[in-house]
């Protein structure tokens, strides 16, 4: 029995329930005692907790899967300010929390995962791929994918508005100049990329801006990768057009690098835009113009949608894109919009 049908007998609100089970504040004595019994009436126990009421506290495991480590490990702290959210909101809503770093299959680890203890799971989905999607299904208790959308697999999942963040991106490159846009792209295959190079194509094609083969760069999505990419595209007399959009900012930092060491000013030879607002691109020379991610609000919503499945379960889906805007700095001339 869910708390949504317990609270409808009780004739009280779910998170009047929801607050009695989890042994918190802001129920009145008699009423607290009223739904005790019925819980226990029911005989309503919550995962392995027990008994309704009980201070055992509640667990929930953040899985830090990571397979090349191409985006999890070098991305410049972007799955860390996820993490530092989500052991905030844990803490709010009295969950303790347990980290695991796999780095072996998925599927390994979530057939050795020990749920004994748990009442939910965390999963950072950024370099799961679409033939590793079934093995989420082995997952027995309620679980969120964060920085993946999952498309067409039945999930809960989190991540950020991809195709509408870069149409904004490339519509701003396009006020710049009337000249092609150049693309940078990830040699590494991921949802997150393939949702902006979608993002990017039809928002050129919108504009009615051609797309040009020679203007696309493939890089390894590291700093040196992106650097040592770059400057062999540059060796090889590849041409560079003015306005320049990069998948993530490391591809967009290693790549400046390069074309400084050759001679092109940024922003008055070639202006760049990145994505993720990771730290080193207020830092970096010149600093990143760029898409700012709320990972802090992903990591927040993420425990709260667990939370909700966990208290209340979920009749279908539920699948959170969020959005967020430019933070302009010196890789482009026009520094406010």
């Amino acid at each position: 029995m869910t708390i949504r049908e317990i609270a409808k007998i009780a004739n009280v609100s779910p998170a009047t329930v929801s607050l009695v089970i989890n042994n918190r504040p802001g129920v009145s004595e008699a009423k607290r005692q009223e739904i005790l019994a019925l819980l226990n009436k029911l005989n309503y126990a919550k995962g392995k907790r027990g008994k309704a009421g009980s201070s055992t506290p509640q667990s929930i495991l953040f899985l830090k899967y990571i397979k090349t480590g191409f985006l999890v490990e070098e991305n410049a702290g972007f799955i860390s300010k996820i993490l530092d959210a989500v052991e905030q909101e844990c803490s709010k809503l009295s969950y303790s929390l347990r980290i695991q770093v796999e780095k072996k299959s998925l599927a390994d680890a979530i057939n050795t995962l020990d749920v004994s203890h748990l009442d939910g799971l965390l999963v950072i989905g950024t370099e799961i791929d679409p033939s590793e999607y079934e093995v989420l299904h082995k997952i027995k208790l309620p679980y969120v994918v964060i920085d993946n959308s999952m498309p067409n697999f039945s999930c809960h999942s989190i991540t950020m508005a991809n195709e509408e963040m870069v149409h904004s991106a490339v519509t701003y490159l396009a006020s710049l100049g009337d000249g092609p846009i150049g693309y940078i792209h990830s040699q590494f295959d991921a949802q997150n990329f393939t949702e902006r190079s979608n993002g990017f194509h039809s928002t050129m094609a919108k504009l009615g801006r051609e797309t040009r083969k020679e203007f696309c760069y493939l890089l390894e999505p590291t700093l040196k990768g992106a650097y040592l990419g770059m400057k062999q595209y540059i060796k090889e007399g590849a041409s560079f057009p003015s306005l320049i959009f990069a998948d993530n900012d490391t591809l967009a930092i290693g790549g400046m690098r390069a074309l400084a060491e050759a001679g092109y000013r940024i922003p008055d030879d070639i202006q760049i835009v990145g994505f993720d607002d990771v730290y080193l691109s207020a830092t970096s020379s010149p600093p990143l113009t760029t898409l700012h991610v709320q990972r802090t609000m992903i990591g927040c919503q993420a425990v709260r949608m667990l939370h909700e499945v966990i208290c209340q379960g979920s009749a279908g889906d539920i699948k959170v894109k969020i959005g967020s805007g430019l933070v302009y700095r010196e890789s482009t001339k026009e520094m406010t919009r």
